[in-house]
């Protein structure tokens, strides 16, 4: 591979990036250059014929993982909700956005395979390649953000750049070790379903980063387990040591996510005040389960809404009015009664456990956003 001329053009994508995104503002003359950038390098250094063994496997594993993604999440958002996408059944999108989209992606994936193939003695042009990458998506969303406010940074680095990160470093490592079709087949189905579908589970910030990261982790930890097959078998005998502590992480995310999304019968909460000393205090998370308010009694710690604030206090006194209920509530700490009534309709659940300390970077985040938590 010639020296120096790779770094021209990676660095050509990064400042036509800048160029033509924060400049001119235009993403169709981005996608053009890119294009033209990728059509320059491929003509330069032309492109190996693609012989991997591996190639049908690990493409299968990408698929089925791919696919197992888009179920889950368009199955919870049949519980979250959707949102509608930019989509339009119109030749200007469907050139503009969809056609120009699939091109770029298809001749970088292409760029990407070539420099990884060419790489053999070091591996700098494709750690570059990679840099330049995740700069270059970055910036292309930088615009749709409000980077001046708090929370609008935290929104950029959920939903942007800790997703875009580990695509593009799973990406070049698909590429490195097997082939450009596994690395091509993710980033299209990945990049273009929002675009081609109407659409898109309303995840919220959280479990859209989770679900992303996941799914990423998920892809690698299956493709390495089939590459280390193909290795020396010493080798894999080590990698597949270090490989057993990732079976409880997997199991730990998957617990992880379903408590704090509350798909199922438990949800867990993180505290943000001291109300109910000693039984669990601020940077305390909670598990409760779901229940309404007939299965509540005098003595329990109910978590309730009221007025778009969850608080979890104990119960003092019911008064029963037919079919309603008038809950009276008092943090244990406190000196007096809650100063408001509680009724059936607010009523979430019933604590059941207590996880200390867990609940702290909630609670940081929420004080960084000037949130009121209880």
């Amino acid at each position: 591979m010639k020296k120096y001329f790779v770094y021209v053009l990676e660095l050509l994508l990064f400042i036509s990036a800048i160029i033509f995104n924060i400049f001119f503002k235009s993403d169709l003359l981005l996608k053009i250059s890119i294009i033209i950038i990728s059509i320059l390098y491929l003509l330069e250094y032309g492109f190996q014929k693609d012989n991997s063994y591996l190639k049908p496997l690990v493409t299968r594993i990408v698929i089925s993982c791919l696919l197992s993604f888009l179920i889950v999440i368009y199955s919870i958002g049949l519980f979250t909700g959707f949102n509608n996408t930019v989509f339009k059944l119109n030749f200007s999108y469907l050139f503009n956005i969809v056609f120009l989209e699939i091109v770029s992606i298809v001749l970088l994936e292409l760029m990407r395979y070539i420099i990884c193939k060419n790489s053999t003695k070091t591996k700098k042009p494709i750690i570059f390649f990679t840099i330049v990458m995740i700069l270059l998506n970055v910036i292309t969303e930088i615009s749709g953000y409000n980077l001046k406010e708090t929370e609008g940074i935290f929104v950029f680095v959920s939903v942007v750049i800790l997703p875009v990160v580990s695509r593009e470093l799973l990406c070049s490592y698909l590429a490195y070790k097997v082939s450009y079709v596994p690395s091509l087949v993710f980033k299209l189905v990945i990049v273009l379903y929002e675009f081609v579908l109407p659409i898109i589970p309303n995840l919220g910030y959280y479990l859209y980063a989770s679900f992303n990261l996941f799914l990423v982790f998920f892809i690698y930890f299956l493709s390495s387990k089939s590459i280390d097959y193909a290795e020396k078998a010493k080798a894999y005998v080590k990698k597949s040591t270090r490989r057993i502590i990732y079976y409880p992480i997997l199991v730990m995310l998957l617990i992880l996510i379903a408590l704090i999304s509350g798909l199922f019968k438990y949800k867990l909460i993180a505290i943000g005040s001291n109300s109910m000393q000693p039984v669990y205090g601020r940077g305390d998370a909670i598990i409760y389960r779901k229940a309404d308010a007939s299965e509540v009694d005098t003595g329990d710690i109910i978590v309730f809404n009221k007025e778009g604030t969850i608080v979890t206090h104990r119960i003092v006194n019911i008064t029963r009015g037919g079919k309603s209920l008038v809950i009276q509530t008092k943090g244990d700490a406190n000196n007096a009664p809650d100063g408001f009534a509680v009724y059936s309709s607010d009523v979430l659940g019933i604590v059941e456990y207590r996880i200390k300390y867990i609940g702290y970077p909630t609670v940081w985040i929420n004080d960084l956003f000037d949130r009121k938590g209880e």
